[in-house]
């Protein structure tokens, strides 16, 4: 077991052999959630659609307080029903497209959490963290294996007006597993993070960080990020909001990495959002360069620590930033009605240091909630290729249950 979850359970137990055991149990809390998915993937250039029916059951406990102390475990059961249709990435089935959801049982939370002074919770253990929109650093909760992390964290609220954030990160839980295999289920790391949000500005908030990430496990991905993200909304009058969310970051090479990095990412994002209805028109840029590049010496700006299903395109074609960079220059439109919330975007991909197409995808979802227990989701996606990668159609019917 990694080193920083055996401290969090060897300082949990301590906690509750001291004077505040029955506190601990008696104040505790339990839960239990259920999540069933249909996820059809049709692929050119795979003789055969992948149908992955899937359900992840959760279970977590919370126990009480005692001086500020505290302690968390999450547990997650993967289960194939019916037979496997698709390529897990550990059942060998290659005719198949990639659904990355495995079987398997795995501990993914676990953390000794201090609460005791005012504004500020340090956490031990495995534990997700989420940073501003988890363009950076995020749970990737998508898959039913979500990513978390071995870290040592520290969050306060202590400075007037403003949000600190550092991280120490020794382990990546990836959403391969939890058994071993390629992609790799883990990347031991030594990662440190710093994220500094300054809230009480006239309009907006701007975001200072930075991420220092090297991998034991992934040379290729260690690099330095130093940036900074300004959003924010405007009322406009009636029940319409102003939104926008301008971004920029730098990103060099670091520790071991064989590639010449000197990339940086750019983000400018519009919106306007009514009462029942929603638009959004955004660009965003992760640059490159132009030539021929291996895997081990691509020089693209890379975000492995993302929730990447989040970024262009939820066909998932650019998890990896191709070596020529990318531009996404995206539309969308969103709404609710009748309890039911829809989103349609539409994206044009194209290489950032090159003059080449990549293509072209449409995204659809509808999802909604019933009562505070239940939600329903169904999202499609349509990728068609204009230079890179292949067509790819997904389609997804998700049911959740929390307890």
């Amino acid at each position: 077991m990694n080193r920083i979850v055996l401290l969090s359970l060897l300082f949990t137990v301590h906690a509750a052999a001291g004077e505040g055991l029955d506190t601990l149990v008696t104040d505790g809390k339990a839960g239990l959630e259920l999540r069933y998915r249909y996820e059809s993937v049709e692929q050119a250039g795979k003789p055969s659609t992948a149908g992955a029916n899937t359900l992840r059951l959760r279970l977590n406990l919370a126990s009480g307080s005692v001086n500020g102390f505290s302690g968390f475990a999450e547990f997650d059961h993967v289960r194939v029903i019916g037979g496997e249709h698709y390529d897990s990435t550990r059942n060998g089935l290659t005719n198949y497209p990639i659904v990355a959801d495995p079987e398997g049982t795995d501990l993914n939370q676990v953390y000794l959490q201090y609460a005791g002074a005012a504004g500020t919770t340090v956490r031990l253990g495995r534990q997700r963290i989420r940073l501003d929109n988890e363009r950076f650093i995020g749970p990737s909760a998508w898959r039913q294996n979500e990513q978390t992390f071995d870290a040592f964290t520290l969050e306060t609220k202590a400075l007037p007006g403003a949000t600190a954030i550092c991280a120490y990160i020794d382990a990546v839980r990836r959403v391969f597993g939890p058994d071993p295999g390629s992609p790799a289920e883990t990347f031991d790391s030594n990662n440190h993070v710093l994220n500094l949000k300054l809230t009480k500005l006239p309009t907006g908030a701007l975001t200072f960080y930075g991420y220092c990430l090297d991998f034991d496990d992934a040379p290729q991905l260690s690099a330095n990020t130093y940036g900074a993200r300004y959003d924010g909304s405007h009322a406009l009058g009636g029940k319409m909001k102003f939104g926008w969310a301008l971004e920029y970051a730098e990103q060099r090479d670091a520790d071991d990495n064989l590639a010449s990095i000197d990339a940086h990412y750019s983000l400018i994002e519009l919106s306007l959002k009514g009462s029942a209805v929603g638009a959004v028109a955004g660009w965003a840029v992760l640059s490159g360069e132009s030539g021929t590049f291996t895997a081990t010496t691509n020089p693209a700006f890379q975000t492995p620590l993302a929730t990447l299903h989040k970024w262009q395109g939820w066909a998932d074609k650019f998890l990896t930033t191709p070596s020529a960079g990318i531009e996404d220059t995206y539309v969308g439109i969103n709404g609710s009605f009748a309890g039911f919330n829809g989103q349609a975007v539409w994206h044009d991909f194209k290489a950032e240091a090159a003059s080449q197409d990549y293509g072209t995808e449409l995204n659809l979802s509808v999802s909604r909630k019933f009562t505070k227990r239940y939600e329903m989701l169904v999202k499609y996606a349509d990728y068609s290729e204009d230079g890179l990668f292949t067509d790819t159609t997904k389609f997804w019917l998700q049911l959740g249950a929390a307890f």
